[in-house]
Order: structure tokens, then C-alpha cells, then sequence
């Protein structure tokens, strides 16, 4: 499917009929990892609708003038918008980001939040200053060099192989996902502008000007409650830095054991049941 907005016409992945949740994947993923988790949701009487990040399908390739986190949380607000908002999400990694920040900035397009694999924005400064966490974030850092970060994963993917196998040690098998995340990735474009959100983050130049009244307002604890899921065994974020810090009143953070950064397919009943609870009975619609 392509959902229709007025920022951007974004392609989508979907599966089932009811109330929706829209879930937002990140780095280096691809929304169809979140089928083993749709299909639970969909038994539930739920609508899964996994859109593509802007700039991360060959039909938005060409649309990633700014790569901020603002840019991304518009998006997820026109996406909720046009899918008849309020709505439930979920968001892992870079989608966790977006999640956090539509829910601070919109609220009433959201009607239930759930976040995955990173912590709520203000535990962010904290983190990035950690050594120990410095060290697991070595590719953020890398992705800011020239160049460099587009000639080694244009050459091959073992890097994102790396990345999978420390984040989520106990995920064996990838199967066809691995060969969908190596596509995405394969492609010049696509893999230029994954990397422009991560440079995003310190180049003022990627950064919607217009967008950016909004950006301290985006950074406070959002409005409603989100629950916070975690992996023990994140090799990405230390499980330590999941807490409840920068939550709304009746957050909930949940850290699941013996699994890690892509928990959603690592444990995809645990994370349902998880979900469907924290999203509660579904709404006709």
C-alpha cells in the first residue's frame, strides 16, 4: 500500500483488518522483520501497517533534503493523520525515536505508544557520554566520516551482518530477512540517506529550518504514558539505560530477558502479548 499525506507519499507493508498500529522499524532493518509480530497483532483483530522511513524505498529515494529527527516525527504525524489518527504505534529504534517525539509534539494522534530498543530522549545526553556506551555506538561515529561509511557498506554488508549478530547475539538465523536488509542497504541511495539521519544528528545542515521552533518541545517527556520495551541482552544499548526517566506518569518499562535489540523478532509472542495489553481492547473503527 502507499499512504497519501502532505509531506510524502509513503509505501507501506500491511497485513490484516481492525483498528490500526503503525510500526516504525530503524537501522539497519526493514519493516517486513515486523511480520512474525503482525501476524500476533493481526489474530488480535488488529491492523499492522509498517511503513518504509523516508528515503528507504526506491519511490522516496529522492525526498531526503533533511534527515533530522523533527523530519521523521512530522512524518509519523502526517501518516497517523491520513490512517484517520488516533492511532496505536510502535516504534523501534530510529522508529522508537519518531514515536517518542510524535507523542510529545501530537498527542492526539496517538491513542496508545509503545517504544523499543531506545531509551526516552533525556536519558540521550547522558548516554552519548558514556564511554562504555561510546564504544557500542562506534558506528555512529563512523557514519559521520565522508565517504568512508558509503564506500565500506557499498563494497559488501558485512557491517550490518556485525551489527545484527553483537546487538542481538542470540539471533541465529535471519532467513529471507537478511537478504531484504542487504538489499535495502545494497542500494547506493537508500544507504545515503540512512546515513544522513545519523549525520543528522550533529549537522545543522540536514535539519528542517522550518521545523525547528519545535525541537526543545520535542526532547520533554511525552504527554501519554509509552511503554518501554528492552532486550537484557541489547549489544546496541545497555539494558541499564532503560528506565523510566523521561517518561510520562504511568509509563512502564519492561526489559525482556534473553533477548536483545531486535526483540520484535527475536520474542514476537512475548512482545505481542505485551503490546496488545498495553494497547488494551481495540476500538471499532
Amino acid at each position: 500500500m502507499v499512504i497519501e499525506t502532505d509531506r510524502l507519499d509513503f509505501p507501506a507493508l500491511t497485513a490484516g483488518e481492525g483498528p490500526v498500529v503503525v510500526c516504525w522499524h530503524g537501522f539497519p532493518d526493514h519493516p517486513a522483520t515486523f511480520g512474525p509480530l503482525a501476524e500476533h497483532l493481526v489474530a488480535a483483530g488488529r491492523r499492522v501497517v509498517a511503513p518504509f522511513l523516508r528515503g528507504h524505498h526506491p519511490a522516496t529515494a529522492d525526498a531526503m533534503r533533511f534527515a533530522d529527527g523533527l523530519t521523521l516525527a512530522a512524518d509519523a504525524a502526517a501518516v497517523a493523520s491520513a490512517l484517520g489518527g488516533p492511532v496505536d504505534v510502535f516504534g523501534h529504534d530510529i522508529g522508537a525515536g519518531m514515536v517518542y517525539r510524535l507523542t510529545a509534539l501530537r498527542p492526539e494522534l496517538v491513542r496508545r505508544a509503545v517504544t523499543a530498543a531506545v531509551p526516552a530522549p533525556a536519558r540521550m545526553p547522558a548516554l552519548l557520554t558514556d564511554p562504555a556506551q561510546q564504544q557500542r555506538l562506534f558506528y555512529l561515529w563512523l557514519f559521520q566520516l565522508p565517504g568512508l561509511p558509503e564506500q565500506l557498506l557499498a563494497g559488501d554488508r558485512r557491517l550490518v551482518d556485525y551489527l545484527w549478530s553483537t546487538w542481538s547475539p542470540g539471533l541465529a538465523d535471519l532467513g529471507a530477512h537478511r537478504e531484504r536488509v542487504h538489499a535495502l542497504y545494497g542500494d547506493t541511495a537508500l544507504l545515503g540517506n540512512a546515513l544522513r539521519i545519523y549525520r543528522g544528528n550533529f549537522d545543522a545542515a540536514l535539519r528542517d529550518p522550518e521545523l525547528l521552533a519545535l525541537a526543545a518541545r520535542s526532547e520533554l517527556p511525552a504527554e501519554k504514558p509509552i511503554l518501554l520495551l528492552a532486550g537484557a541482552d541489547d549489544g546496541c544499548v545497555d539494558a541499564r539505560w532503560f528506565t523510566e526517566e523521561g517518561l510520562a506518569p504511568g509509563s512502564r518499562v519492561e526489559i525482556l530477558p534473553d533477548a536483545g535489540h531486535f526483540l520484535h523478532l527475536e520474542r514476537p509472542v512475548e512482545v505481542a502479548r505485551l503490546a496488545l495489553d498495553w494497547y488494551g481492547q481495540p476500538v471499532s473503527t
